[in-house]
């Protein structure tokens, strides 16, 4: 089975998509951490059993393995959703067994957490970057565990593409989220991210 682990917001630079999130929820990001692996750094907010993670490029870091996760190499413009992210047992669930394309199972560490990714060699996941990436937390402690309550929570995701259908097919019996909706786009694929905020109300972000 799968299960929404959280949800990426791209961004240039850390600073432009912490100051993007937060002017929209109202919410202060807290820091995460630095992905030696892929020369990246993020910020993160608590979503309750989710969270969102805001990640960019650091100008600090030279990545060890490229292309980057999250087809970072190539991203450009205002931050914005790019990509989302489920939980697995991989010890039980072999994500090839989904998606042959979905890459390959890297293992990464920061600090105390330890977890295991689906990372394409091209960086880009199926369905143009549209496929979830599996993630598997074996015994570290779930980041939203560690993370401030603020009393934001999620609604509704919303992967709109143009092959929706078949993703959904793909999924089916496997990710059982009333909250995460796939829609028919006949133009580029997006997404469109529903919170409610304790200051800011019900929110959409895309």
């Amino acid at each position: 089975m799968l299960k929404l682990d959280h949800i990426v917001i791209s961004s240039e630079s850390l600073d432009d998509g912490q100051a993007f999130i937060e002017d929209r929820l109202g919410i202060k990001a807290e820091t995460g951490g630095e992905h030696r692996l892929f020369g990246t750094h993020n910020k993160l907010i608590s979503l309750g059993s989710s969270y969102l993670e805001v990640i960019s490029i650091s100008p600090d870091l030279i990545a060890e393995r490229t292309p980057r996760w999250f087809n970072l190499d190539n991203f450009t413009g205002h931050p914005r959703i790019t990509n989302w992210v489920c939980s697995a047992d991989f010890s039980s669930f072999l994500p090839h067994d989904l998606m042959p394309e979905i890459g390959d199972i890297v293992d990464l560490s920061r600090g105390s957490l330890r977890w295991n990714l689906t990372v394409p060699k091209n960086g880009i996941l199926p369905f143009e970057g549209f496929a979830p990436a599996l993630i598997d937390w074996g015994v570290s402690k779930h980041p939203s565990k560690t993370l401030r309550e603020n009393g934001c929570s999620l609604k509704k995701l919303v992967i709109k593409h143009k092959h929706a259908n078949n993703l959904c097919l793909l999924l089916s019996g496997l990710l059982s989220d009333q909250r995460i909706e796939f829609a028919y786009t006949s133009g580029a694929g997006s997404y469109e991210l529903w919170i409610e905020t304790p200051t800011n109300g019900m929110v959409m972000i895309k």
